[in-house]
């Protein structure tokens, strides 16, 4: 009866004291606080609650909103991005791992990982290593000068974003990160862009740091057009964006590019079709001056001309004769044609160098729709141009030089 009653009771005995030993090993890890001690065993695992977090974020980008970290946090809020870069953790990492370290509301970070100097990659959270910062993410200071940089430079589309900050201030009161990426996808080439081409060249993410290449900061199209202007390439190039005459007037695809094409190809038409018409209504007008004019004494002047032979006592007869036209008053009809004549001018030549620029863009096909413009204009025009240039040689030769007396 004795033996029967003991073995419930080391039963009973056996039970309690596991149950204390796992009571605890529950109450030591409970203690082990890992903002403290983040290199125990027991925190690989551990992850800062999403709101404290957030909340660290909100707080540093309240304070400082033009850090590099703020723009792409407020980028990936504004889109709901899920990309790994725009995890909250991630992000956090960017601000706090290199640029501002010392900043009160990155303590929980600087506790848990470490300033990315004292990073190793055993003994810290596995957290850590899978939300990591974006490799060679610029620092405030180091984004906004190089900004400043570039704009006082060159003033490229883009520097508006980012007013130049007043002496003494920290860094330029404005989406650094945003300017500067648009300003180096326009002109990559730029020695500033140093630190972009880095941020923008690796492929993959290693353990301390995480590939950004595929971002609308970096890749071409992605993202809104204003983080997408056309590259500055000063060299013949194909592709679809490049703008043409106006910053609005970006072709961004298939459809947009044929259309500007043939807008272009056109506009080039219009151009042949003023100057052909200028070219013949100078020639009627000529034709018109001359029959009017007396052609005997018009006959004598340029005899008298003729005989005088090239000397020095020529020219200036010429030049006499210029001024003396110049004094004339002129008539109603001579009022007209000059104000037609000043407005053709204008639009023929405003069109010219505008097909100029165009072709200065370097875009091969856009290059080829001014030639192929200019090609088959002259030969739509070819008759009212020999018409108009023969009347025109009628007329020089029956008077011997316009406007020579």
């Amino acid at each position: 009866m004795m033996l029967q009653s003991l073995v419930p009771s080391k039963a009973s005995a056996f039970l309690v004291v596991l149950l204390a030993l796992t009571v605890g090993s529950q109450v030591q890890a409970q203690a082990v606080d890992c903002l403290v001690t983040p290199s125990d065993p027991s925190c690989v695992s551990f992850v800062l609650p999403p709101a404290t977090v957030t909340a660290d974020l909100e707080a540093l980008c309240t304070q400082m909103p033009y850090m590099p970290g703020c723009s792409l946090y407020s980028s990936c809020k504004a889109a709901s991005k899920t990309d790994q870069w725009c995890t909250p953790f991630s992000v956090l990492a960017d601000i706090c791992s290199v640029d501002m370290p010392m900043m009160k509301d990155c303590k929980n970070y600087v506790a848990l990982c470490g300033a990315a100097a004292n990073q190793t990659a055993t003994s810290r959270p596995s957290v850590c290593k899978s939300a990591p910062m974006i490799e060679a993410f610029p620092t405030t200071k180091n984004a906004s000068a190089l900004v400043i940089d570039i704009c006082t430079e060159m003033d490229m589309a883009g520097c508006e974003r980012c007013p130049k900050p007043p002496p003494g201030a920290y860094a330029a009161n404005c989406d650094t990160l945003g300017t500067y990426a648009i300003l180096c996808k326009a002109m990559p080439e730029m020695s500033q862009c140093a630190t972009w081409k880095s941020m923008c060249s690796a492929s993959s993410a290693t353990a301390s740091s995480l590939s950004f290449q595929s971002s609308e900061y970096c890749a071409a199209g992605v993202g809104s057009p204003d983080m997408n202007p056309p590259a500055m390439r000063m060299y013949f190039h194909l592709g679809f964006a490049d703008y043409v005459l106006f910053e609005k007037w970006v072709p961004r695809n298939q459809g947009q590019y044929v259309g500007t094409w043939f807008a272009l190809f056109f506009l080039t038409l219009f151009f042949q079709t003023i100057s052909t018409y200028r070219t013949c209504l100078e020639a009627r007008w000529a034709e018109e001056q001359a029959a009017e004019n007396d052609n005997s004494s018009k006959s004598d002047s340029s005899e008298r001309l003729t005989s005088l032979g090239g000397d020095g006592k020529h020219r200036s007869s010429i030049f006499m004769h210029w001024i003396q036209l110049w004094r004339q008053p002129w008539s109603l009809k001579e009022v007209k044609q000059n104000v037609i004549r000043a407005l053709l001018t204008f639009v023929e030549t405003t069109l010219g160098y505008a097909l100029m620029l165009v072709t200065m863009t370097f875009n091969v096909p856009l290059f080829f729709a001014v030639i192929a413009g200019l090609t088959v204009g002259s030969v739509v025009f070819s008759r009212q141009r020999s018409a108009g240039v023969a009347r025109g040689d009628s007329n020089s030769s029956a008077t011997g030089c316009a406007g020579c007396g």
